[in-house]
């Protein structure tokens, strides 16, 4: 096994050795901390301190303060990825922010580029950040990968539309993940449809979602304001940095659904969320303010979508395909 192997987790901050103390918990259920250091031979401290960061960081949990679980992996590597990637995105705002210093700086030496300078770079305005990913797709000859977290403005969609069908056609594979609330705004229900139909892969979550795109895995552009991307972007050469959002996407391609046409609309969304922690029909009509039977053909029609057969088994199936 190489090096990388043994510390997987290295790229989302943790340790060789708290990464075999957290597989040994995954392996060995209610293990000990005197098993934990028997089994990653090491001692009872070093696994003692381990333990400690890794409760700090969500990965075990105990029910006696005596001996660990491991929580689940795929829950691990969401909340780990998105902590460094947060992490990430403050580093690169510093930096941006601080870009005058470095062109001071380069300027003392005239032989020499900049690297730092050319990894990051800031693009404001709208405008600017529709131009660049024009540009970047232009010179993108493998992939693209796209997240829309929330509404898409009117201004930009015309332009994105363009753009987006223009690369396909060239044969630019692409990747978009778009976020349900998404959806509602005019016209992009219609938008992520064609792009489906004309070869990209789309899917849908409810999750939260960061504002991204990727170019061949090598350029990125992350919004500087997740709320807000009239604001700007900034540009991303990093490898390292570039690494960490694609291990972000990928984590949310994992959770999302991959068939369009099968996610609840609105309504259904809120009978939904109702059902699952709602016992009595009656309670659930009356909090969403409908009639009994309108509620109970609605709850009908979704156990039928979810091929089952009771309430408690749609939940679990609305789960998996991250409805809830």
């Amino acid at each position: 096994m190489s090096a990388a192997a043994d510390n997987m987790l290295a790229v989302l901050g943790v340790s060789k050795d708290e990464e075999a103390v957290y597989r040994a918990t995954l392996r060995s259920p209610g293990i000990a901390v005197a098993g934990i250091a028997v089994t990653c031979g090491m001692d009872q401290e070093s696994a003692g301190a381990a333990i400690g960061r890794l409760s700090e960081l969500g990965m075990v949990g105990t029910a006696d303060g005596r001996t660990y679980d491991g929580a689940d992996p795929v829950t691990v590597v969401d909340r780990l990825a998105r902590r460094r990637i947060h992490g990430l995105q403050g580093e690169i705002r510093r930096v941006a922010m601080s870009r005058h210093m470095v062109e001071s700086l380069a300027g003392d030496q005239p032989a020499r580029k900049s690297r730092r300078a050319a990894e990051l770079q800031l693009v404001e305005g709208l405008d600017e950040v529709v131009s660049y990913v024009d540009e970047l797709s232009f010179f993108a000859r493998e992939e693209r990968l796209t997240t829309h977290p929330g509404p898409i403005l009117a201004a930009a969609l015309d332009a994105v539309r363009s753009s987006d069908l223009k690369y396909l056609r060239r044969g630019l594979r692409m990747r978009t993940i778009v976020h349900h609330s998404a959806l509602g705004s005019p016209g992009v229900e219609d938008f992520v449809t064609e792009l489906a139909d004309q070869g990209a892969q789309v899917r849908c979550t409810t999750g939260p979602l960061e504002r991204m795109v990727i170019f061949d895995r090598r350029t990125a552009l992350v919004a500087t304001d997740p709320a807000d991307i009239t604001r700007g972007a900034l540009v991303v050469r990093h490898p390292g940095l570039v690494s960490q959002l694609l291990t972000l996407f990928e984590s949310h391609w994992s959770r999302s659904s991959g068939l369009m046409d099968s996610w609840p609309n609105s309504t259904e969304f809120h009978v939904l969320r109702t059902m699952a922690r709602v016992n009595k029909d009656e309670a659930g009509a009356r909090e969403l303010g409908m009639s009994l039977r309108t509620y109970r053909a609605h709850v009908a029609t979704l156990m039928r979508r979810l091929d089952a057969p009771n309430r408690f088994r749609a939940a679990l199936a609305a789960r998996e395909r991250n409805w809830l």
